[in-house]
C-alpha cells in the first residue's frame, strides 16, 4: 500500500454523523479546535471508507471506494485520520496503509485541556465493537470519563466480551426486530441512569430503544464542558 510523505490530518466523520447525526460533526470539529488540532476537513470530496460493501461481499464496489478515497486523500495531503466513527478508523488503518485514531485517543492525550471532576455521578460505558475488539481500544475512553469525575460502572459483558449493540453489519436493516432484542438486552445490563458510548452508530440504536436510561454520545459529555 502507498504511504503518503504529505502532512495534513484530516478529520473524518463517517457517514453516520456526516449524513444522519451532524451534530456529532459539528461537537468533534469544536472539540478538536479546543485541544489545538491542526486539521483539515473535506465535506465535498468525502465519500464512504467501504466498510458496509465489503460486509455484504462486494469487493470490487469495495475496491472502487478504496481507490476514490486514496486519490482524495493524495490530492489533500492527507497522511493522518482523526475519525470519531470507530469502523472507520478500523478499515483505514487496515486496509488503506495510512494512520489513523479514533477520536477518544486523540482526545486523551490533550485531557489537561479539560477541566477535571467537573462530573459527579455514575455511568455505564459501552464498548462498540470495531473500537474495541477490532482495533484493542479499551482504557482512553474510560480514563477520559473518570478524568472528568464520572465512576465507570461496568456493564456484565465489557471490554473483550463486550456485547454488540445490534445495529451494525447491516442486522438492523435486514433483521430489524433481531437488532432491537439484542440492543434492549444491552440496556438491561446498564446499572446506571446514563449510558456512554463513542460510537455514532452504537448511540442511535442504544438511543432508539431505550425507555428509561438516557444513552449519550461522547462528544455531548465534552461540549458541555466548552
Amino acid at each position: 500500500m502507498e504511504k503518503f510523505k504529505f502532512g495534513n490530518t484530516l478529520y473524518y466523520p463517517g457517514c453516520m454523523s456526516k449524513y444522519a447525526l451532524p451534530v456529532i460533526e459539528r461537537n468533534y470539529r469544536d472539540i478538536l479546535g479546543k485541544i489545538g488540532i491542526d486539521f483539515i476537513t473535506i465535506p465535498d470530496d468525502e465519500v464512504c471508507c467501504g466498510s458496509p460493501v465489503l460486509k455484504a461481499g462486494y469487493r470490487e464496489d469495495f475496491e472502487n471506494l478504496r481507490k476514490k478515497n486514496l486519490e482524495t486523500f493524495k490530492k489533500y495531503g492527507v497522511t493522518k485520520i482523526i475519525t470519531s466513527c470507530p469502523t472507520c478508523a478500523y478499515m483505514f488503518r487496515k486496509y488503506y496503509g495510512i494512520e489513523a485514531e479514533h477520536i477518544t485517543q486523540t482526545i486523551w492525550r490533550h485531557i489537561k485541556k479539560f477541566q477535571p471532576n467537573m462530573y459527579n455521578e455514575e455511568v455505564c460505558y459501552h464498548d462498540p465493537c470495531h473500537l474495541g475488539r477490532y482495533m484493542g481500544v479499551y482504557n482512553e475512553p474510560r480514563k477520559i470519563l473518570e478524568y472528568l469525575g464520572f465512576k465507570v460502572k461496568e456493564l456484565k459483558n465489557n471490554k473483550e466480551s463486550s456485547l454488540c449493540c445490534g445495529g451494525g453489519g447491516g442486522l438492523k436493516s435486514n433483521y430489524k426486530k433481531l437488532s432491537q432484542d439484542i440492543a434492549k438486552i444491552r440496556l438491561e445490563q446498564c446499572s446506571a441512569k446514563k449510558l456512554i458510548t463513542p460510537c455514532p452508530m452504537c448511540y442511535s440504536h442504544l438511543k432508539e430503544n431505550s425507555k428509561e436510561i438516557k444513552v449519550m454520545e461522547f462528544s455531548e459529555v465534552l461540549t458541555s464542558l466548552m
